[in-house]
């Protein structure tokens, strides 16, 4: 049985979280649960957990912290984050540092914990059969050299060892490169969701090795080379360039360019894998390195905007306007155009409307959060304004949630043309759903959405294109009852929850409900429910 900690400063969601499923038949028991990460550590130090689920933003300690504080000492611990979709550049860095997966706060259900668990358990066991099948006394020399080489990386780039003990560690490790003229590349394998659901957790070993290994065959001997593995997806290369003179920088970086372009197309060709590659500066000694490093991650920044293209200098980013953070407000106009275009499900309008946002979202150098966000917002928006009939579509169960499709879209281009696919799928899933749809099914539908608005049996008939009588005629047929009394019932049932909160004034949940006149909303009320609303708020009080 696996040892489970839930990290969340919201008691509900904690709870909710414990309450959803029965953890013991999937293989893991509760150990504890914690409302910040200070509080998570030092429990996780006592229990020895085997999956750490937390949130990111915590009073005292975040979720990040904790991950990376907990990580250093309990080194089989697997750690799942819980986000907002507005949170998704703390999950990118959670995702960093070692982060297994996250979920989406809203859209936590039992099905998908159950999916992750059954993950998190072949990571574990897997990982188990590795350390069993394989003592490390059989680890052969070049084996440890070679993680010790990447821990040693990994603390170069992150601050955690001065510059003294770097020349140091450099020379014990058997650096292959000059303390000279060095160049950082950092390579991103492109679409990684994809490339690694073809790989189980050893598959993964294999694919670094091989990855590793074509990098060392291709590039010619006659660069002084150090690779370094960081993940699954992202490789360093560190090479001895030319000289950083002003008047050979040019020749240099079309040297760096054939090299890369080799790798790249190596790693194509054998293993049907697409990079993307961040070059930085030369730097003069290893104790620049850190700074080239940091320059080769702001060039790969700009892959988000670049798209296809494959190798992005830092010379060439630095010249870039800087982004910013911006919000779209649609106007008026706008939002009348966009809710038009849902409402008739045209596609080409749709398509018109979403490269306006984009060329908006350009010409006001949007950063990539900025452009994220925006492109949910659309969707959901999207959402608001189409028919109320999700609950009997036939959307197929596989298809992506529209944060999935933002979150794990690599580049802008990509996301764009994903969103727009999901929007007219989704059109095209809305206009089949209200195919198999009576009017009268249609007709409650619009009842259920706009109830507080001044919705009218013609009103609603014309939104679905039928005759008001012929439509009053079918209600009652199918219904038993006619539309204004089914409207009326539906009201009362929602004044009757409102009344439940007693902050509420009588008159204002009168207007919540579509009556803005309190004297009919009154008598309506007692009509239907045998009391006045103040009796009937009292009645549920006293009970």
């Amino acid at each position: 049985m696996y040892k489970l900690i839930i990290v969340e400063d919201e008691l509900l969601m904690r709870v909710g979280i414990r309450s959803m499923l029965n953890w013991e038949e999937h293989g893991f028991c509760v150990a504890g649960e914690a409302s910040n990460g200070r509080e998570a550590l030092e429990m996780a130090l006592e229990k020895a957990p085997d999956l750490i689920i937390t949130d990111i933003k915590m009073p005292v300690m975040d979720g990040l912290q904790l991950i990376q504080e907990a990580s250093n000492v309990i080194k089989h611990c697997k750690y799942v984050i819980l986000s907002n979709f507005d949170e998704l550049h703390y999950v990118k860095r959670a995702l960093k540092l070692g982060a297994a997966d996250y979920l989406i706060k809203s859209e936590i259900n039992e099905h998908s914990l159950i999916q992750l668990l059954e993950t998190i358990r072949e990571k574990l066991q897997s990982e188990q059969k590795l350390i069993h099948g394989f003592p490390p006394a059989a680890a052969d020399y070049s084996k440890s050299l070679r993680y010790l080489k990447d821990s040693f990386f990994q603390d170069v780039v992150s601050g955690f060892i001065s510059n003294h003990d770097m020349l140091l560690k450099a020379e014990e490790l058997q650096f292959r490169i000059q303390s000279d003229d060095l160049v950082v590349i950092k390579f991103i394998v492109n679409h990684v969701e994809q490339v690694k659901r073809k790989y189980t957790e050893k598959g993964e070993k294999l694919l670094r090795f091989s990855i590793l290994n074509i990098m060392e065959e291709v590039i010619p001997s006659r660069w002084a080379k150090e690779i370094f593995v960081e993940s699954s997806s992202e490789y360093w290369v560190v090479v001895n360039a030319g000289s950083s003179v002003e008047s050979d920088v040019k020749a240099t970086q079309t040297d760096l360019d054939k090299l890369i372009c080799k790798i790249m197309c190596s790693l194509k060709d054998f293993m049907n894998l697409s990079l993307t590659a961040g070059v930085s500066s030369v730097v003069s000694d290893f104790t620049m390195i850190r700074r080239a490093c940091q320059e080769a991650e702001a060039a790969l920044e700009e892959r988000f905007f670049a798209g296809a293209h494959p190798i992005l200098h830092v010379q060439d980013v630095r010249e870039q306007t800087s982004r910013q953070e911006v919000v779209i407000m649609l106007n008026t106009e706008q939002e009348q155009r966009f809710k038009k275009i849902c409402v008739s499900q045209n596609k080409e309008g749709m398509q018109r409307f979403m490269d306006e946002i984009r060329s908006e979202l350009m010409n006001m150098q949007a950063d990539e959060n900025s452009v994220r966000k925006q492109y949910i917002v659309m969707m959901e928006t999207m959402h608001a304004h189409l028919l109320h009939v999700s609950s009997r579509s036939k959307l197929p169960v596989s298809r992506k949630s529209p944060y999935e499709i933002v979150l794990h879209g690599e580049c802008w281009h990509e996301i764009h043309d994903n969103v727009v696919a999901h929007m007219l799928d989704t059109f095209h899933a809305y206009s089949q759903s209200a195919q198999e749809l009576s009017y009268t099914d249609l007709a409650i539908d619009l009842i259920h959405k706009y109830y507080a608005e001044d919705i009218s049996l013609q009103s609603a008939a014309s939104q679905i294109n039928v005759n008001p009588s012929y439509l009053s005629r079918l209600f009652k047929q199918e219904k038993g009852e006619n539309f204004i009394s089914y409207l009326t019932r539906v009201r009362i049932e929602h004044a009757k929850a409102y009344l439940l909160n007693r902050e509420l004034k009588v008159y204002e949940i009168a207007d919540k409900v579509g009556y803005h006149n309190y004297t009919y909303f009154s008598k309506i009320f007692k009509k239907n429910a045998g009391l006045t609303p103040e009796e009937y708020r009292e009645q549920q009080h006293v009970h």
